[in-house]
């Protein structure tokens, strides 16, 4: 996963996730391990999530950081 302007960063069966409202960020499985993804969220105006543009392959494929 990775939040905007923050290093890109595993995550392992258990860990739990905090993204602040408006923090842009994205998050998935890869080639060999899926990925569950559990929200509590709230509608604001009826609207309850925002789609932004899709993550590259670069990006994607791209090694996290350590720690």
């Amino acid at each position: 996963m990775q939040c905007w302007d923050r290093p890109k960063r595993e995550i392992r069966a258990g860990d739990v996730v905090m993204c602040p409202p408006g923090e842009k960020h994205w998050h998935g499985g890869t080639t060999t391990t899926g990925m569950s993804h559990i929200a509590i969220q709230e509608a604001l105006d009826g609207k309850v999530v925002e789609w932004l543009e899709k993550v590259s392959d670069e990006e994607y494929l791209a090694a996290p950081s350590a720690g």
